[in-house]
C-alpha cells in the first residue's frame, strides 16, 4: 500500500469514530480515550497518551494514556521541564517529533533512564495540540520492543488525531462557556439565588403544564427601609445584608415544596407550585418573619434591626393563565407596607379590576410617550412686580390622554418609576421645554428662566450634558434660559460622579435649584460644596402659613438658611394672599402656586401676562 492509500484508510477510521461534522459526545474523557484507543490499534503501536501543559507551561501532565497490550487507561504522569530541558525547548518549537531511535535522538534521549528504558520504549512519535491561544499539549505514540520507523502517512495521520482532539477540547470549552452564561442568565449574582426572569420562566413553565387546578402561591419578602440601611452603611454593608437575609430565607425548613428568588433590590420570592394545606403558608410566614428576628452587626461593631413586610398571593394554578402571581404579591406586599411595616398581607380579588386598569394604564403611558401625548405646562414663578420685571416657569408634565383628559404627575410619575421610564420621560420635557423657550423667544414674550425637574436618572447618564448641548443648538437658546431642580435627597450622599455633573451643568451657565427643600435628608455641608443658586420651600410647609407654629418655624428657618447662603428662595404651593403676604413679607423673593396660576399650556402665556397681577396690592 502507498503512502496516500495508508494515510487515506487511516484517515477514514478516524472519520468513522463519529468525530467529523461536529459529531461529538460532551464527556471530553470518554471522547479522547475512544481517539488514543483507535489510534493506538490502527498505527498498531504499544502506546498512545494525550499530554497538557501544566498552568506555568513548566511541565506535562498524562491526561489519558491507553496500553495496547493492556488494554487499559492509566493517568497522571508528570514531567518536568527542568529534567529534560532539550525536549521540552523542541515541543516549544511546535513541530512533530518523530524518534525513530528515541534513546540517541537528542530531542528525547533525556527520557532515557527515568522513562524509555523502565518502559522498554524504542520509538516516539510526538504532536502537539493546539487551541486559540497556542499548544496546550501533546499526544504522544510510542513502541515498545522494536524500533518503529514513522513514514510520512503515519505522521500524517497522528497530526490529523491531534487536530480531532483540539476539537474535542474547543467543544467541551465552548460547552462550559455556554453553560457559564446560562448560569449567569438565571441567577442573582448578588446572592446565587434564581433571578426575576427566571422565577417568572419558572412560574410560566409550571402553569403552562399544569394538569390538576391545585392551589399554589406566590410570597413576596420586601426589606422595611433598606435604603436607610444603604444611605447610612454605605453599598457594600447593604449588599452583606442582602446575603445575610437571603442565606437565612434559604434555611427555611417547611414540609412543602418552594423555589426561592431574589426579584428585586430588596424583594425575595417563594414559589409555591403545590400549596395542599392552606395553614402551611401562614406558617411558612411565620418563619419569613423570624429570619428578621436576629440583629445584623455593622462595620461600627453595632447592631441594627431589619424588618420585612410580606405580601401572599394564594390561588388555583389554572386561574393564572392570563394574570401574572408576582404582581398580585407586589400588590399585597405593597399594602402591607403602606398599612404597616414588618406585616403580612394575602391579595384579595377584589383589587383585580384596579390592577388590570393600572396594567392598562402602563400600556396606554408606554403609547403616550412614543405619540407626543406627553406635553409641559407652565406655572408661573413671580415677584410682586412680575409684569414689568418678567416671569419664570416651572416646566410640569402632563398626559393629554385621549379618553380621560389631563393626566397630572401625581399619577404619571408613578408609572414611570414602576415601569423604569424616569429618563425617557425628563428628556421628553426637558426638550419640549428648550423647544417651547424658542417659542417664548419668537412670540416676543419676557421668559427670565425655564425651570426643569431633573431624576436622577437623567442626572447620572453620561450622555445628559452631550443632550443638553444638542438641544440647545437646534432650538437656538442660551443655556442661561435654562434651570434645573433637583429633589433633595439626590444631594444627600457624597457622589464624586454626581459632584462632577452638577459641575458641568453650572459650568454651562445653566441655574440649579434645590427643590421641595425641607422634606429630604441633604447634608448642609454638601449643599455649601453644590453650585445651587436657589431653594424652593416645599408646599407642605406653606400650607399652615401663616398660623401654623411650626410651618412658621420651617419657613423661617429656610429663608433664613438661603439668605445666609447668598441663594434664591421660592414658595411653591401658595393658594392665599394671606400665605404669599407673610412670606414675602418674611423675605421669600418668588411665589408659585394656585394664587397666581394654574399650570398652564405655552401658548396661554401671553392670556396670563395680560391679566391682573395676582400678587398686586397684598
Amino acid at each position: 500500500m502507498d503512502l496516500v492509500n495508508k494515510f487515506l484508510a487511516l484517515q477514514q477510521s478516524l472519520t468513522r469514530l463519529g468525530f467529523q461534522d461536529g459529531q461529538l459526545e460532551q464527556d471530553v474523557n470518554a471522547k479522547t480515550q475512544k481517539i488514543i484507543k483507535s489510534c493506538c490499534e490502527r498505527l498498531n503501536v504499544s502506546r498512545v497518551s494525550i499530554w497538557l501543559f501544566s498552568d506555568d507551561q513548566k511541565s506535562i501532565v498524562c491526561s489519558n494514556l491507553y496500553i495496547l497490550a493492556e488494554k487499559k487507561f492509566e493517568t497522571g504522569i508528570v514531567i518536568h521541564e527542568e529534567t529534560c530541558p532539550h525536549y521540552f525547548a523542541s515541543l516549544r518549537q511546535n513541530r512533530v517529533i518523530n524518534a525513530d531511535n528515541a534513546r540517541t535522538d537528542d530531542r528525547t534521549k533525556e527520557f532515557l533512564d527515568g522513562y524509555l528504558k523502565p518502559l522498554n520504549i524504542m520509538s516516539m512519535l510526538d504532536v502537539p495540540i493546539f487551541n486559540e491561544k497556542g499548544m496546550f499539549g501533546l499526544i504522544c505514540i510510542e513502541q515498545a520492543e522494536k524500533q518503529r520507523n514513522w513514514d510520512m502517512a503515519e505522521i500524517s495521520y497522528s497530526v490529523s488525531v491531534a487536530d480531532t482532539i483540539s476539537l474535542v477540547y474547543a467543544q467541551s470549552n465552548w460547552f462550559i462557556e455556554k453553560q457559564k452564561l446560562s448560569y449567569l442568565e438565571k441567577i442573582d449574582p448578588l446572592t446565587n439565588l434564581e433571578n426575576r426572569l427566571f422565577f417568572q420562566k419558572r412560574i410560566n413553565q409550571t402553569i403552562d403544564t399544569a394538569i390538576k387546578n391545585i392551589p399554589c402561591a406566590v410570597l413576596l419578602v420586601g426589606m422595611d427601609n433598606f435604603t436607610q440601611i444603604n444611605d447610612r452603611f454605605g453599598y457594600h454593608f447593604a449588599n452583606q445584608v442582602l446575603r445575610e437575609i437571603s442565606l437565612r430565607l434559604d434555611n427555611i425548613d417547611l414540609d412543602l415544596k418552594y423555589q426561592l428568588a431574589r426579584v428585586e433590590g430588596d424583594v425575595f420570592a417563594f414559589w409555591l407550585p403545590q400549596v395542599i394545606n392552606d395553614k402551611l403558608i401562614d406558617e411558612l410566614v411565620s418563619k419569613i418573619k423570624l429570619q428578621f428576628v436576629e440583629e445584623i452587626k455593622t462595620p461600627l461593631d453595632e447592631t441594627i434591626a431589619t424588618s420585612a413586610s410580606i405580601g401572599v398571593f394564594l390561588g388555583p394554578i389554572k386561574d393564572l393563565v392570563d394574570n401574572d402571581p408576582i404582581r398580585k404579591a407586589e400588590l399585597a406586599m405593597q399594602k402591607a407596607k403602606n398599612e404597616q411595616q414588618g406585616s403580612d398581607c394575602y391579595f384579595d380579588p377584589e383589587w383585580l379590576t384596579n390592577h388590570l386598569e393600572a396594567v392598562t394604564l402602563e400600556r396606554e403611558f408606554i403609547e403616550a410617550l412614543n405619540k407626543n401625548q406627553i406635553i409641559a405646562f407652565y406655572q408661573p414663578i413671580v415677584k410682586p412686580d412680575y409684569p414689568t420685571v418678567g416671569i419664570s416657569l416651572e416646566a410640569l408634565v402632563r398626559w393629554e390622554h385621549p379618553e380621560k383628559g389631563i393626566i397630572t404627575p401625581y399619577l404619571i410619575l408613578p408609572i414611570a418609576k414602576r415601569l423604569g421610564l424616569m429618563k425617557e420621560l425628563g428628556d421628553i420635557i426637558l426638550e419640549q421645554a428648550c423647544r417651547d423657550i424658542r417659542y417664548f423667544l419668537d412670540s416676543g414674550i419676557v421668559i427670565n428662566k425655564v425651570s426643569v425637574n431633573i431624576s436622577s436618572e437623567q442626572l447620572f447618564s453620561p450622555n445628559l450634558v452631550a443632550q443638553i448641548k444638542r438641544y440647545v443648538a437646534q432650538y437656538q437658546i442660551a443655556f442661561s434660559a435654562l434651570e434645573f431642580e433637583i429633589v433633595e435627597e439626590l444631594i444627600a450622599g457624597d457622589s464624586e460622579a454626581l459632584s462632577h455633573q452638577l459641575e458641568q451643568l453650572s459650568n454651562l451657565g445653566i441655574n440649579l435649584s434645590i427643590d421641595d427643600f425641607g422634606t429630604g435628608y441633604s447634608s448642609l455641608s454638601r449643599l455649601k460644596n453644590l453650585k445651587v443658586s436657589k431653594l424652593k420651600i416645599d408646599k407642605s410647609f406653606v400650607d399652615g402659613l401663616p398660623n401654623n407654629e411650626s410651618d412658621i418655624c420651617i419657613a423661617q428657618s429656610i429663608i433664613g438658611l438661603a439668605k445666609g447662603m447668598k441663594l434664591e428662595i421660592v414658595a411653591e404651593g401658595v393658594e392665599s394672599k394671606i400665605q404669599a403676604h407673610w412670606l414675602l413679607a418674611n423675605g421669600c423673593d418668588f411665589i408659585q402656586g394656585y394664587l397666581v396660576s394654574k399650570p398652564i399650556k405655552a401658548e396661554q402665556i401671553t392670556d396670563f401676562l395680560k391679566n391682573e397681577n395676582a400678587l398686586d396690592k397684598l
